[in-house]
């Protein structure tokens, strides 16, 4: 299993000013990772006392082999307007190949606007977008299933307003068009500076800031097949979810989530989540004395290249960074990659055939729970009745 007791450890800062290419520092920019792990960016904002805020529309890749960034400039397709402003705390998505760019603020005001970026060509378009197009908004997530991009949530207010969403929307890839997604079930309170991320057939959101600017501690559950939702409650261990402006990946089942606000103090603590065993472990806590450590820090990014985690920015006490930091991730242990398999290959091995393999009942229990990780919650609940009715069955049938 994977297990993060030595996480200070597995922390290295980059070295990669080889050709003299750095991005500036800066805040509620995007990054995302194409098929081939090249790593892109986009946007952000940073200031300083004496021009205050600027809105950047640069665009750089980053070679993780090399360790090398460049910066690549964006040319529009057509029209000049078909080229991206200068915006801050919008979302990406890959599709395609291409960056795929939503929303966002600046100075000037707020969007709902979606833009592609080719990453090879720096050829950028406007995506003429029809159906029922969501609200400006800004500090939302999105995330991408079954050639939809999911949205949901953000701020729709100014800077210092506490006017946030709690709507989802899917925007369809081959018909250009945009529709409300009507949901049931535990549906989460309006928020922005959350995190979501896809796991199979559900997305997981937490954290952010509610209507009243306090940090959530919740963590819900999205079933993109039954549009339904569902809170999951961990007791003591939510505070571990109570942050915003914080990153999240997911990566061989678990959820790894980094650094953030927790509404008093920036945080630089790591911790997981095993999604299929609904447990917990701290990696590190918070500690801006250890130097293996990157330092506290909030509205950063996090994506996973191969079997590390590429930390990009932030800010702290006035800093915009542009550090890179690598976290060394665990490979699939050798358990996890045998019950993938049967799994994977469940209509030729039926594990629960305790007279033909004769498997214990926890390593029947674990394999279920790999099994089950694309339902529902009711779905999971229908299968688990099933599943002790079987256990019934079979200790009935050693009885005679």
């Amino acid at each position: 299993n994977m297990g993060y007791q030595d996480g200070r450890d597995r922390w290295m800062e980059v070295q990669c000013e080889k050709n003299g290419v750095m991005p500036p520092g800066r805040i509620g920019h995007t990054v995302v990772v194409n098929d081939k792990g090249i790593v892109y960016l986009w946007g952000g904002v940073n200031e300083n006392l004496e021009r205050g805020s600027k809105y950047l529309d640069d665009f750089y890749r980053y070679n993780f082999e090399k360790k090398e960034w460049e910066q690549v400039e964006l040319k529009p397709a057509g029209r000049p307007e078909e080229k991206p402003c200068g915006r801050a705390f919008h979302s990406a998505v890959m599709h395609d190949g291409c960056m795929l760019i939503f929303g966002g603020c600046n100075g000037r005001g707020r969007f709902h606007d979606i833009f592609s970026i080719n990453g090879e060509t720096g050829v950028c378009k406007l995506i003429a977008a029809k159906g029922e197009v969501p609200s400006t908004r800004y500090c939302h997530s999105a995330v991408v299933h079954d050639g939809k991009m999911i949205i949901f949530g953000g701020k729709c207010g100014g800077r210092n307003s506490n006017k946030r969403l709690a709507d989802m929307y899917a925007f369809d890839f081959a018909k250009g068009e945009w529709s409300i997604i009507e949901v049931t079930g535990d549906v989460p309170s309006s928020r922005s500076a959350h995190t979501a991320v896809v796991y199979f057939n559900k997305m997981l959101m937490f954290g952010g800031r509610d209507a009243d600017g306090k940090c959530c501690e919740d963590l819900y559950e999205f079933c993109f097949t039954t549009s339904e939702w569902r809170r999951t409650n961990h007791g003591a261990c939510n505070q571990l979810f109570m942050r915003a402006r914080h990153s999240v990946v997911v990566h061989n089942d678990r959820l790894i989530t980094f650094a953030g606000w927790n509404g008093k103090k920036k945080l630089n603590d790591m911790f997981q989540y095993c999604l299929d065993s609904q447990t917990f472990q701290t990696v590190h806590d918070s500690d801006e004395n250890d130097p293996r450590l990157p330092c506290r820090r909030e509205c950063h990014t996090s994506v996973v290249v191969g079997n590390t985690m590429l930390l990009f920015g932030g800010r702290f006490r006035g800093l915009f960074m542009n550090d890179i930091c690598e976290f060394g991730l665990d490979v699939m242990s050798l358990k996890d990659f045998c019950r993938a398999y049967v799994v994977e290959h469940a209509q030729y091995i039926d594990w629960t055939d305790t007279k033909k393999y004769g498997l214990p009942e926890d390593l029947i229990t674990y394999l279920d729970m790999y099994n089950m990780r694309g339902l529902s919650w009711k779905q999971r609940q229908e299968v688990e009745k099933k599943r002790q009715e079987a256990k019934a069955l079979r200790a009935a049938n050693l009885l005679f």
